[in-house]
């Protein structure tokens, strides 16, 4: 099957509105196109999954059956779901998005979308820029 190839791989995993919640945990999978057999991503741009289905060490199937091989065990991080909406509509990668929850300046906060350039291809999305 053909497949996408990641770098820079990191694990999403959306937390719920509930603490109690663990059993409905919703994950995405964001990393750098190293190599694309599908032809639907650009090499070296950023991307972020749809919902994953299955996970294994390193390879990873969406919801919607597209399959992508990490070339590194994925890191993983927590996001609300509003980050990760966020992330995904405005096309912030991950490391602005957190720097975003680290910031307590709200006038520099603001002046990030001002400033805003998409860096993220969306699954199935493709940016201009």
């Amino acid at each position: 099957m053909e497949r996408t190839y990641l770098d820079d791989a990191v694990l999403i995993s959306i937390l719920s509105n509930s603490n109690n919640d663990k059993g409905s945990e919703v994950t995405f999978l964001t990393g750098k196109v190293i190599n694309d057999q599908t032809n639907n991503f650009r090499v070296g741009k950023f991307l972020i999954t749809t919902e994953l289905e299955l996970c294994s060490k390193n390879v990873f199937l969406t919801k919607t059956g597209e399959l992508f091989e990490t070339s590194n065990f994925p890191s993983m991080t927590e996001m609300f779901c509003a980050e990760f909406l966020l992330m995904r509509i405005n096309s912030f990668e991950l490391e602005q998005i957190l720097a975003m929850r680290r910031c307590t300046d709200n006038a520099k906060l603001i002046s990030a979308f001002d400033n805003k350039k998409p860096t993220i291809e969306p699954l199935g999305v493709e940016l201009l820029g």
